[in-house]
């Protein structure tokens, strides 16, 4: 383990990083925000239907629910944390466990469009957040943290100062659960991944999805996330293999108890 990988770094460092993660994630929104979040060939163009994609979040959310239960955690209820909320996919089907749930999302348009579709919910907030910190929540003031197909878009000392900030707002008895790319697969994929950089993939990434703009693929070690639970006095008591970092990548879903 490195020396350094529970530190969190300090916040003006980040700033040229958030501001590129931004803009590419307004542009997004604004062109194809549902595709964006849930990337299914099929379905580029504006091609989801706003009913089945908020299915799939229920259908998501239930099953992270039935994963707390079995571990005894997240049983209070007061108040949920999605980061990386996009439109509020999840951010909606939380609201119907929870009393509270707030939304993050770096992106303007992202955050616009999920308080638009969301306005009949009464439970739900939407923090338009460009900072590496979530300094309008509380220390120990969320129950249940959920990030998934997010952190993996972000630069790894961005990945570690989040992941740093939700241990830090983690109610004792909650449950932090997020995704991490872990390291790349050992396929063609991966191996093509390991050698090229994102400044050489986005153009590339930009023609395939005919897009003014492309996501970008961060890898954060295992040992990182361990590192900063460690530092945080926090406990994991999962990390699985997922596929939810997309093909050419390893990725790891984290339970964290608080």
């Amino acid at each position: 383990m490195k020396k350094d990988e529970g530190r969190i770094p300090h916040p003006e460092s980040q700033i040229p990083a958030l501001s590129r993660l931004r803009e590419t994630w307004h542009a997004l929104g604004e062109d194809d925000p549902l595709w964006a979040i849930l990337s299914r060939p099929d379905k580029r163009g504006q091609r989801w239907d706003a009913d089945e994609f908020f299915a799939a979040g229920e259908a998501e959310i239930a099953a992270v629910d039935a994963r707390c239960a079995a571990l005894g955690l997240a049983r209070e209820r007061r108040c949920a944390l999605d980061f990386g909320c996009g439109v509020g996919r999840l951010t909606r089907a939380l609201a119907g466990r929870f009393a509270e749930v707030v939304g993050v999302d770096i992106s303007p348009s992202m955050i616009a469009q999920a308080r638009a579709l969301n306005a009949h919910i009464p439970n739900v907030r939407f923090v338009e957040n460009a900072t590496s910190r979530l300094a309008f929540l509380g220390d120990a003031s969320i129950d249940l943290v959920y990030s998934v197909i997010t952190l993996h878009h972000i630069p790894a000392d961005l990945q570690r100062a989040y992941i740093g900030e939700f241990l830090r707002v983690l109610a004792p008895g909650g449950a932090a659960v997020f995704q991490i790319a872990s390291s790349y697969a050992r396929d063609w994929r991966g191996f093509g991944y390991r050698l090229l950089p994102n400044r050489v993939l986005a153009p590339l990434r930009r023609r395939l999805h005919e897009s003014r703009t492309a996501a970008e693929m961060h890898i954060l070690e295992e040992s990182a996330v361990a590192a900063l639970a460690a530092a945080a006095g926090k406990r994991i008591v999962q990390a699985v293999a997922t596929d939810s970092a997309g093909q050419g990548f390893r990725g790891v879903l984290f339970v964290v108890a608080g």
